[in-house]
Formats: structure tokens, sequence, C-alpha cells
């Protein structure tokens, strides 16, 4: 089964934006999808978003709405593969087998003011941070990294310092392994009468990375 990027030349990255939120790519199946954008399935990044800025992104969820809430706050969205095979039919990133990596992003960054790029997985081989640093910007993560979970790239990459920073999955299969997490065991307190403490915890923590 062949994947082939449908949203990555109908959205570039916005040259007035100062965020980027960077994936992989998106499931094979987007006639399903909720909204014909990235993350467009169900239970996406638009409604942690939704639900930490519900003035500026209100629910139903629309494309509309998203456009305008990215615009509004100079975000914007791209991923780091163009197109992949898959050894299984899920949208899990271990199942990618990538084929064309979207080396794009590296001019589009550069003539942007973007300053801030949340990865939306990790380290592990198919994930956004990975792709992004290793396979694309030819750069090496360390132990250091992978501690702290992100990175300050210097000037010479995009002609300004930018952070690149791997955000806790906004999935909702990440919540088990979230649930037994040190950051959220440290303020698990805070959500005791909450029926979804951990979707909560979540919510403020996408809250607090995305306020500039």
């Amino acid at each position: 089964m062949t994947t082939q990027h449908q949203y990555l030349d109908r959205y570039p990255i916005t040259p007035d934006s100062k965020l980027l939120i960077l994936g992989t790519i998106h499931p094979h199946d987007v006639e399903s999808f909720q909204i014909p954008f990235f993350y467009g399935n169900k239970n996406s990044i638009w409604n942690l978003l939704s639900d930490a800025f519900p003035d500026a992104l209100q629910k139903p969820i629309t494309l509309k709405g998203v456009l305008t809430f990215l615009k509004s706050r100079q975000i914007t969205v791209s991923d780091t593969i163009v197109q992949c095979r898959r050894q299984n039919p899920t949208a899990l990133d271990q199942d990618l087998i990538p084929e064309i990596l979207n080396h794009d992003l590296v001019q589009q960054v550069w003539q942007s003011k973007i300053e801030r790029i949340l990865c939306t997985s990790a380290f592990g081989k198919n994930n956004a941070f990975k792709l992004f640093y290793e396979n694309i910007l030819g750069q090496k993560i360390t132990r250091a990294i992978r501690a702290d979970r992100n990175m300050l790239l210097t000037p010479a990459i995009f002609g300004r310092t930018v952070l690149v920073k791997a955000l806790y999955s906004p999935s909702g299969s990440s919540n088990i392994s979230l649930s037994k997490h040190p950051l959220y065991l440290n303020n698990r307190d805070k959500y005791k009468g909450s029926s979804r403490p951990v979707y909560d915890f979540k919510v403020d923590y996408y809250r607090e990375q995305f306020s500039m």
C-alpha cells in the first residue's frame, strides 16, 4: 500500500508563520477524514487545541475554523514524508516505510519566520523528530536531546535560532503510556475529579506549548 501526501502542495508553510506543527504523513484513507486537512481524522490534535483554546477554535471542528485559528496565531502545518509504503494498513509510524522525504521543508522554513517546530512524534525510526532532525537536516540525535525532548538549532541552519521540540503525541493511543509518565504523575492531583484526567492534562500541556 503506497500513500501519497494529499496536502503538502495545497498547504505549503506560510511565510509569516512563527510556529510549525510537524508530523509524518496522514493515514492512507483520507476519504474518511472529518476535515480534508492535516490531522483531519477524528480525535486529532484539533480537538486538543479546541479544548485548549475554545474561543479561538470552536466546535464542531471545520476546515475553515482550523485555517482561521492557524492564521490568527501564525501557526502552520507540514509533514516529513511525501510518499511512503505501509507494512500494515494502520496509521502507526512504526508501519511506515518512507520512500520520499519532504526536503522542501528546509527552504520553506528558511523563508518563513518560524521560531518553534513542534513535532507530533519523537525519536522512533519513522517518527517526525527523527526524520526531520536526522534524515532531512543531517544532524545527530544525542542522549541530551532525548532527555530534554528538544534542540535549539543554530542560525547556520535557518538563518536564526529555531527550537525543535518533540511533543507528547496528540493521539489517544498515547494516553496509556502518558498516564505512567513522571510529567503526568507529578501533576495528577490537579485532575483528581476529572473523568478523563490524562486527556485534561494533555489539554493543559498543549495550551502551554502553543501559547506564544
